[in-house]
């Protein structure tokens, strides 16, 4: 990311993947911040934290931005578990430093030190037991998969299979397609609600294929009866 591009994001207010650290920072609210970034970044995004600036937007500085690099890389890479990985670029603001920490997308998550992180809106918060299996959870690319289609109405195609239903129809022919929305997911179901009947339903993922909807130009599931 250049440093235009970095300066750019600091001054934008509206983005909930940026945090503002004073100079004088402490290590665990450095962490705190770094380990929510790893752990909600999306796949194609993420999280930028600046020290030497006030919440605000005021830009303070920092005096020694390279003994706050080794700080950090302390952090990163010795005290959170899994390390994580980052990138940093010491900014000219104003005619003040400015260490601008560039956390991305991690694979390894979740990340703690301490207590699991997540961001929430524009705030760090602590995760709940639901939420750091399910950051577990998505280390399962299919997992991954379902996880993103969360909240939007998607098209489930059920192949020898009625939905919500542990009965098995012999008939190769007999499908049936619903639309649902998907309420979950872990490594052995998915938890969906169906739309037209309100039910809540719950399939093994191991019947689960993840396709996708030509005709509605959206996430399918493809469940067939095992």
């Amino acid at each position: 990311m250049t440093q235009d591009a970095l300066i750019a994001r600091l001054k934008n207010h509206e983005d909930n993947f940026v945090e503002r650290k004073p100079q004088g920072v402490n290590a665990s609210e450095l962490r705190q911040t770094i380990v929510a970034f790893a752990n909600a970044a999306p796949p194609d995004g993420f999280g930028v934290l600046f020290i030497g600036v006030q919440n605000d937007g005021k830009v303070q500085g920092v005096e020694n931005p390279d003994k706050l690099q080794k700080t950090l890389r302390e952090q990163c890479e010795r005290v959170c578990y899994p390390p994580i990985a980052f990138t940093s670029e010491v900014l000219n603001c104003d005619g003040k430093a400015v260490v601008a920490v560039v956390i991305p997308y991690s694979k390894n998550r979740p990340h703690f030190s301490g207590p699991a992180f997540v961001r929430r809106g524009a705030e760090s918060v602590s995760a709940s037991s639901e939420l750091f299996e399910e950051l577990i959870s998505s280390r399962n690319d299919k997992v991954a998969a379902v996880l993103r289609m969360r909240g939007a109405r998607i098209t489930v195609i059920c192949v020898q299979h009625k939905l919500g239903s542990t009965e098995h129809i012999y008939d190769q022919r007999y499908r049936t397609r619903s639309e649902c929305t998907i309420q979950g997911c872990d490594p052995h179901t998915v938890r969906m609600a169906d739309i037209a009947s309100g039910r809540n339903v719950t399939e093994p993922l191991e019947l689960v294929t993840v396709s996708y909807d030509e005709e509605k130009h959206r996430p399918m599931l493809v469940i067939k009866g095992g």
